[in-house]
């Protein structure tokens, strides 16, 4: 079921749709290249937040997500460590012998 602010963000895009599409031909018909008028950008964006708003408003009470119980009593900096990701064979070694003999 559509709330009143979804109803309301509907019509004005709606609303902003056509007037945008009255601009163009306008537009068109003088031969002008204009940006949109600024009464076009503000119900856009009013649309678009009351849309934004009703949804997140119809999509229920959010829940904190909890840790799996073997990561929630590790610290941060325990998390990170990965030891198989340690790689002492790369282009470094290379690199610094290749400097010290120049």
């Amino acid at each position: 079921m559509l709330s009143f602010p979804a109803i309301f963000g509907i019509f004005f895009m709606g609303h902003a749709m056509l007037s945008m599409q009255h601009f163009r031909s306008m537009s068109q018909a003088t031969g002008s290249s204009a940006s949109p008028p600024i009464d076009i950008i503000i119900e856009c964006l009013v649309g678009m937040m009351c849309c934004i708003w009703a949804i997140l408003q119809s999509s229920g009470k959010f829940m904190k997500i909890k840790a799996a119980p073997y990561a929630a009593k590790r610290t941060y900096e325990s998390l990170s460590y990965r030891p198989n990701f340690a790689i002492f064979n790369h282009r470094g070694r290379t690199l610094a012998e290749s400097k010290k003999s120049s």
